[in-house]
């Protein structure tokens, strides 16, 4: 699950230089034929890929989170705030039994919030602190900058079904869903003097540790050795003895006193007696996110389910001895919260110029000479294939007559490396390609059966959509090559009406391959007169990142390895062989 979600890498197991032409030809001819009868053969046929603006997009229960600030050139600045609803560990029907009562928080209690990082073990330890050293994962922009956090306590109650629908359908929230937040904000509960939990936070790859300490009878805490002594120096790292690790995360102190009066007490009058009614009452946590200055920030991918909060406080559990003489203990206890329940990603993006002018001009009848496919409320590109009907029905009819048998077709995105040469952009991993016209995947991503332990490489053989680099270190994009053989070969030749259809496909970029569900629309996109396109991949929603392609209007060119100038245009290649007579 870690890597799933993990940071943008170069492809190892990909061609990763730029590919002539003659070497397309080779390396699919060399898959597919190995018979002298046959030759092989190469046609473009051109197509119209054009720009659509999703607008605000369905972002509640997602299984990853943007969260943080980031700063892209290429696209502008996207700010990502959280919202969570909390869940009881266990439920209390009794709670003076269990939790106690005459709550009070200690100076040697905490109430902290905890959420891991992706965060992958490098295996080397500090020796002047024995603590494990960690690379973070999935973190965009400058980690060494920071951004202002507010974690309020939530006032608007998320549904699971929608109350204007008369609960039969679930409810839906969106990522400009803003207003219904910041109308109903509660107490701020991440009050601490420490600023980089707060107003200046930023993302620490620290391993977290737990040391091995105890009471003394003053009510103070100290460190001990292994035998449970106190340790001469107390600020000395390296010899305090480690009780438990936790991966890097977010570690936060919350204010005691409102977690007292809103937690604990109110298990009294029945607030924690199930996750309803305390769902109801306490409506979860606003983690709300603000830019502190132009060009400053960072951005993470978080799995918040993985989340908690802890309660360390003190209180009064009065049992009945055996004697029938009741005894009141007083004594250190815990009380445990996930981040689970329902959840909403809120995005703001402010858009630069060249982003917005390219997604207001776009031309959906002669094409756009640049795609911009960018996740969250982002944008998605639309290609038409075979505008020109005659041309599908020769095609067709030389296909059916077995003048040409089809091996293989692909698209080939390369990347717009000008708007994309920035150090500081991270390019997507991978994009996806789907019938926009049905809502769904196309065959060939159905019919590649590959797997692999890191599910970004999953649909990979077939299918493909990684991106190919240059053979450097921190090489730069090329390109995206997607296979769409099989949907083409059921376009020119199946005689099944659902299969031969010429749909439109839609691009966007993709945080797991292996995730092929839709999520909706706030306000479907138009194109043309008529058609409307309501659900787009979820997958796309939860990706903050984006990349620049060159489109079906370019006449930007390269030179490959053997001087060749070679049009970056988007084009469909379908590759066939005709039978010697």
């Amino acid at each position: 699950m870690k890597k799933s979600f993990l940071k943008i890498f170069s492809v190892i197991t990909v061609a990763v230089t730029i590919i002539s032409c003659d070497k397309d030809f080779n390396t699919v001819g060399s898959d597919v034929i190995g018979d002298d009868h046959f030759n092989l053969e190469k046609v473009d046929y051109d197509v119209v890929a054009y720009n659509k603006a999703t607008g605000p997009v369905q972002t509640n229960n997602l299984t990853v989170n943007a969260f943080g600030v980031y700063e892209n050139p290429a696209f502008g600045a996207t700010t990502a705030s959280f919202v969570t609803q909390l869940g009881l560990t266990r439920t209390y029907e009794n709670p003076k039994k269990i939790l106690g009562e005459n709550f009070t928080i200690e100076a040697t209690d905490s109430v902290y919030l905890y959420i891991p990082y992706f965060a992958t073990d490098t295996q080397v330890v500090d020796e002047n602190t024995n603590l494990k050293v960690y690379e973070l994962d999935s973190i965009y922009g400058d980690k060494n900058t920071t951004f202002d956090l507010k974690i309020y306590e939530n006032g608007y109650f998320l549904n699971d079904y929608n109350p204007g629908e008369d609960f039969v359908n679930s409810q839906k929230f969106y990522s400009n869903d803003f207003a219904k937040f910041d109308s109903n904000i509660g107490q701020q509960l991440n009050t601490s003097s420490d600023i980089y939990q707060n107003t200046n936070f930023k993302f620490n790859s620290n391993e977290i540790v737990y040391y091995k300490s105890k009471l003394l009878d003053n009510g103070t805490y100290v460190f001990v050795d292994s035998d449970g002594e106190p340790l001469a120096s107390q600020s000395d790292l390296s010899v305090r003895v480690i009780k438990d690790r936790a991966l890097p995360g977010m570690w936060i102190n919350l204010d005691k006193n409102v977690i007292k009066q809103r937690i604990l007490e109110a298990s009294q009058n029945g607030k924690l007696f199930n996750n309803n009614i305390f769902r109801e009452y306490f409506r979860g946590l606003y983690f709300k996110v603000t830019q502190t200055s132009p060009g400053t920030g960072a951005l993470a991918m978080l799995d918040f389910s993985k989340g908690f909060i802890t309660i360390q406080y003190h209180s009064d559990i009065t049992i009945t001895d055996s004697n029938g003489v009741p005894q009141t203990n007083n004594a250190k206890r815990t009380l445990k919260l996930n981040l689970l329940g329902n959840t909403v990603n809120l995005i703001n993006n402010a858009n630069n110029s060249s982003y917005s002018s390219a997604l207001a001009a776009s031309d959906e009848v002669n094409g756009d000479s640049k795609l911009f496919i960018k996740g969250n409320e982002g944008s998605v590109a639309f290609i038409d294939m075979f505008k020109n009907p005659s041309e599908l029905e020769d095609l067709r009819a030389d296909v059916k007559a077995g003048n040409w048998l089809i091996n293989e077709a692909y698209l080939n995105f390369y990347i717009d490396r000008t708007a994309m040469s920035s150090a500081s952009i991270y390019e997507p991993h991978r994009i996806y390609l789907f019938d926009a016209t049905n809502n769904k995947p196309i065959i060939d991503y159905l019919v590649d059966p590959s797997q692999s332990q890191n599910s970004k490489f999953d649909k990979f053989s077939k299918y493909g959509g990684i991106i190919e680099r240059e053979d450097v270190d921190n090489g730069r994009g090329i390109k995206y090559r997607i296979k769409v053989s099989t949907l083409i070969k059921n376009i020119l030749k199946s005689d099944n009406e659902d299969n031969n259809k010429n749909v439109r496909l839609g691009l966007s970029v993709t945080e797991n391959i292996r995730l092929n569900t839709n999520g909706v629309l706030k306000n479907p996109i138009t194109i043309g007169a008529s058609d409307e396109v309501k659900l787009l991949p979820i997958a796309s929603f939860m990706s903050p990142v984006g990349t620049v392609l060159h489109g079906s209007q370019s006449t930007a060119t390269y030179v490959d390895e053997d001087g060749n100038v070679v049009p970056m245009k988007l084009k469909l290649e379908i590759y066939f062989t005709k039978p010697n007579n």
